[in-house]
């Protein structure tokens, strides 16, 4: 399921981008696509607290919070195509930065081919940036028959082998598909490690080494197997 999230304080904007946003993705892509849409800050936090992963994200930098969500949400993916809402009371100086990145931006107010032409140029920008040859260099991507879906690694607590397959795990979903931790191994580069047979798991979301209990205790407190063989190399995570 690939996510276009859209946070304006303009209610009716919200139908008019999902209506839009549903019939661009339709023509341009056979994937499944899920068009959250939101008002006010409090049911964005509420949305953004479990962590999903967002492709696409509209945001009204007018709104309350609008330039925190921005930023919050590009901290979690460099990747995301991010497209900014504004109006003449915010300064550019207020979102033209570093820390938002934005791909596209629109100036209330809007007019319907405006629109559009930004959506249509995000959603093809996203397609082709997830079947690109080369692995993209913040995140995984998972291709086969049942889902196309990048997952931004700093959102990866581990990848687990089972049944078959590998399970990524983000804390808020899981995604299974056909390969082997080996070569996941091989793809990912520093900021994982191998704990066990059937786990790699994300340095950055390691809580504890438990060396006497066989164990690393990661975020949410999720307790993953440590087999000894690997124990030397997260004995220095500790």
């Amino acid at each position: 399921m690939i996510v276009m999230l859209f946070y304006s304080h303009i209610k009716k904007e919200l139908s008019a981008f999902t209506e839009l946003g549903h019939e661009i993705s339709c023509r341009l892509s056979e994937d499944d696509w899920d068009f959250p849409g939101y008002s006010r800050q409090d049911e964005l936090r509420a949305f953004l607290e479990h962590n999903p992963i967002i492709d696409i994200a509209c945001v009204d930098v007018v709104a309350d919070g609008g330039i925190d969500a921005a930023e919050h949400l590009r901290r979690k993916s460099r990747d995301m195509y991010l497209i900014l809402l504004s109006d003449a009371t915010v300064s550019p100086a207020a979102y033209i930065k570093p820390t938002i990145m934005a791909g596209s931006l629109l100036i209330r107010p809007l007019t319907a081919a405006s629109v559009k032409q930004v959506f249509t140029e995000a959603i093809r920008e996203y397609i082709r940036s997830i079947g690109a040859e080369d692995e993209p260099k913040d995140g995984f991507l998972i291709e086969n028959r049942e889902i196309k879906r990048l997952i931004p690694y700093s959102q990866i607590v581990f990848f687990e082998s089972r049944n078959k397959k590998v399970y990524i795990n983000t804390g808020f979903e899981e995604y299974a598909f056909y390969d082997t931790l080996d070569d996941i191994e091989s793809r990912i580069g520093d900021g994982f490690v191998r704990c066990h047979r059937s786990y790699i798991v994300s340095k950055s979301h390691i809580k504890k080494v438990m060396l006497s209990q066989n164990t690393v205790l990661l975020d949410d407190d999720y307790r993953i197997p440590l087999s000894r063989s690997y124990k030397s190399v997260l004995k220095e995570l500790r």
